[in-house]
């Protein structure tokens, strides 16, 4: 139990300093025979490839459990201030933008053939900076379809751009107001 302990207390560290180095680990170890080991591919030893797997994943589970246990009290620590109504209409409204947003330019992009049609191909990480730098080739024909695509792409960083913009008028304008004491 004390083992158990001294993990938990590791993986709480892990989590509060928002690093994640001890749950990318943890799910690498049990694999590390099979990527050192020349002759052992997991399809060699299906038994072992499937225990490491499934010690892969619970400690992937064991990770997860301690980051939402952390996380809930970051979220109730923002619940108390919003109230509950405005808190969950701000949450809601969050993920449905998200959804909305990504569910448009995917049905937008799988219709126009974006960006296989346009010369280029993006596979995994930083495909949103590769269509922003490739969203000029949309206006080209101009058509409602790469019109709306090119709006929907371009609209997350004109939302942050705005935010940034409303919180630096709000900051100054806020400093005009504040009256000496004498």
């Amino acid at each position: 139990m004390k083992l158990l302990r001294k993990v938990t207390e590791l993986v709480d560290k892990d989590v509060a300093a928002n690093s994640k180095p001890l749950s990318i680990i943890g799910m690498m170890v049990p694999f590390v025979p099979f990527i050192l080991v020349e002759g052992a591919p997991a399809g060699s030893y299906p038994v072992q490839a499937g225990l490491a797997l499934s010690v892969s994943i619970c400690w992937g589970v064991f990770v997860m459990w301690r980051y939402l246990r952390h996380l809930r009290m970051e979220v109730a620590g923002a619940h108390e201030p919003l109230g509950s109504l405005r808190f969950w209409l701000l949450a809601a409204g969050t993920v449905l933008f998200i959804l909305l947003l990504s569910a448009g330019v995917t049905w937008l992009a799988d219709k126009i053939g974006w960006p296989e049609a346009y010369g280029f191909d993006c596979r995994g990480r930083g495909c949103f900076f590769q269509d922003l730098t490739h969203s000029p080739k949309l206006l080209r024909a101009g058509n409602a379809y790469e019109l709306g695509l090119f709006a929907l792409l371009w609209s997350l960083p004109a939302f942050i751009v705005g935010v940034l913009i409303y919180a630096l008028f709000k900051r100054f304008s806020r400093r005009k107001h504040i009256q000496p004491m004498d």
